[in-house]
């Protein structure tokens, strides 16, 4: 059996890699603050304050990419590239509760991704100056993955409570 280790990528690529799939849930989570606004004001601030733990651990990934003298990507290219709307839904703000529910259960998923995503990454790494960060990131994407979905069952229960889910 080959190691994970033995696989490691390229220090540039490692940290690219964690940088970018970080930008891609900053302006996830974003989004989410955006589309709950109208329906669920609360929800939205939620998913605003784990946007801004991702601005968090953006700012730390940059940080070390000085101090290995390494270069990111810029932001504002990835900004042309990335959206946060969903192209298949034909409205961008939750409009109802099951519209609600879909979208948390899509962000619960999505944050199961991304903490199994640094993880991996976290067991592939061989570069010393990332391990306590990536091990940092992981207990954090832990965290953020049980807070998305400790959300969505008290939002569902919330709604039965008030006798408006279906």
């Amino acid at each position: 059996m080959v190691s994970l280790a033995v696989l490691s990528p390229l220090p540039q690529d490692q940290i690219t890699l964690a940088y970018s799939q970080e930008t891609r849930e900053l302006y996830r989570y974003r989004g989410l603050a955006l589309c709950f606004l109208p329906f669920d004001p609360p929800v939205s601030r939620l998913m605003s304050a784990i946007g801004m733990e991702c601005e968090h651990r953006i700012f730390n990934l940059q940080e070390v990419a000085r101090q290995m003298e390494l270069v990111l990507p810029s932001t504002i290219s990835q900004l042309r590239e990335m959206s946060f709307l969903n192209k298949n839904s034909r409205h961008f703000f939750v409009l109802d509760e099951t519209m609600g529910r879909q979208v948390l259960l899509d962000a619960e998923e999505a944050a199961e991704t991304s903490h199994t995503f640094f993880s991996r990454l976290s067991e592939t790494n061989a570069i010393p100056e990332l391990q306590q960060l990536l091990s940092t990131f992981v207990a954090q994407k832990y965290s953020e993955y049980h807070v998305v979905k400790e959300c969505r069952e008290q939002w569902k229960n919330a709604l039965y409570a008030l006798g408006c889910a279906s």
